[in-house]
């Protein structure tokens, strides 16, 4: 079972003990998973919501301490969102009113919209320009998001560091048009993702890939690209767990087999990763890169 799905199991039986009035064990539930290191976002979200609905604002905040001014964009907008709200609720109007600052700065129209609906301290000073190059980008963007790909397809082939930032900040700023659109999601994530990593920012970059993988769990490029970065020791999953979900997915791809065996050869599961090539070299005894890892081994 793949992260994805372990995820929609745990916000189905969430949903279940809520609905039939459970909602002390809906919280036992999530704040088990929230203990483990990497939890997914939708977990944090749902948690702090049913502590925010019963009054427990504090213990609400403590599980989006992470949703900073300097963080912003590390954070999904419902975190946000959300994040605020609290603090409203609990008089932090200045608080309140530096989040909500960041948050438009970082995601625009989109934010400046919400933040104005909901009579956020110091909303009604905050002024979307039509004029400046990142938000025309992200009009543009959000009006054709195919576009994307091929722009950051452009700056990986030659890159030019200030469009690289440009794109970063029209992108991440139609973030929130997309969040129901999971297919539109991880495309979204992957270019921010590989953005990130012509910038050199291989914390974003690595953020950006585990989240694109929380929308299409076998998505090979994402995998990859995670395995490329490494495992800084605070992600969602290690590059071998996320290569070995994505290879059973997608057995022919000889891309993320040779990753995957590489992974495991490295990390010292050298019987593993010279039974999988074996294996590989049964379905298909003359692939090139298949043939090439055994000389590695046999080196």
């Amino acid at each position: 079972m793949s992260v994805k799905e372990d995820n929609v199991s745990l916000l189905k039986r969430v949903r279940e003990m809520c609905l039939s009035g459970q909602v002390a064990s809906a919280e036992l539930e999530l704040h088990s998973v929230h203990r483990q290191a990497g939890g997914a976002a939708s977990t944090k979200i749902i948690l702090a919501a049913l502590l925010a609905r019963r009054g427990k604002h504090q213990d609400a905040t403590a599980i989006l301490e992470g949703v900073k001014p300097e963080t912003i964009g590390q954070c999904c907008p419902i975190q946000i969102k959300l994040a605020i709200s609290i603090l409203v609720s609990l008089g932090e109007q200045e608080k309140a009113e530096r989040l909500g600052r960041a948050f438009h700065n970082a995601f625009g129209h989109e934010a400046t919209r919400w933040l104005r609906d909901m009579s956020v301290p110091g909303a009604d000073r905050l002024r979307w320009s039509t004029q400046g190059p990142i938000d025309g980008l992200a009009r543009s963007l959000a009006n054709e998001p195919k576009a994307i790909q091929a722009l950051v397809f452009a700056q990986k082939h030659q890159r030019d560091l200030p469009t690289v930032r440009l794109l970063r900040q029209a992108i991440r700023r139609i973030v929130p048009l997309f969040e129901n659109d999971s297919r539109q999601m991880t495309s979204i994530c992957r270019a921010m993702a590989e953005l990130a990593l012509l910038e050199g920012d291989q914390i974003q970059a690595r953020r950006w890939a585990h989240r694109g993988l929380e929308e299409d769990p076998y998505c090979a490029t994402l995998a990859l690209l995670i395995n490329r970065l490494g495992d800084s020791g605070g992600t969602a999953l290690p590059p071998v767990t996320v290569l070995t979900c994505v290879a059973k997915h997608h057995p022919t791809y000889p891309d993320v087999q040779a990753a995957l065996i590489r992974r495991e050869s490295q990390e010292g599961r050298s019987e593993e990763a010279k039974a999988r090539l074996s294996e590989w070299l049964q379905r298909d005894p003359h692939s090139l890169q298949a043939l090439q890892l055994q000389r590695e081994f046999a080196a």
